[in-house]
């Protein structure tokens, strides 16, 4: 039997949690260079989450007032994936331009 998800604004069950972040175990992170994201895959034939309950939830980035204003960024729910064989893969990098580069400005 699967735990259910309670509280969750944005799945209406465990399953349909679960298959967003299946399909979305893609990311990109900053590098040194502004230009270009690194990024990662995370490979498993094992995806199992089941919800936890927060209690407290801290992200130094996240909780960054400049970034996101107070109360803008919340958690939704709490998935735990354990014992789960995974292989990370590494992706090509992604070029970016830096906000406010004017090249990346509509026209007018």
């Amino acid at each position: 039997m699967v735990a259910a998800l309670s509280g969750s604004h944005l799945f209406s069950d465990v399953d349909q949690a679960s298959d967003f972040f299946r399909r979305g175990a893609t990311g990109f992170s900053t590098t040194p260079d502004p230009s270009r994201l690194d990024g990662l895959e995370l490979l498993t034939e094992g995806w199992r989450v089941t919800p936890v309950e927060l209690a407290s939830v801290q992200s130094t980035f996240f909780d960054d007032p400049v970034r996101f204003p107070p109360g803008s960024a919340i958690p939704d729910c709490g998935l735990l994936m354990r014992n789960v064989p995974a292989t990370w893969k590494s992706l090509p990098s992604m070029a970016v331009r830096p906000a406010g580069d004017p090249t990346t400005s509509s026209r007018r």
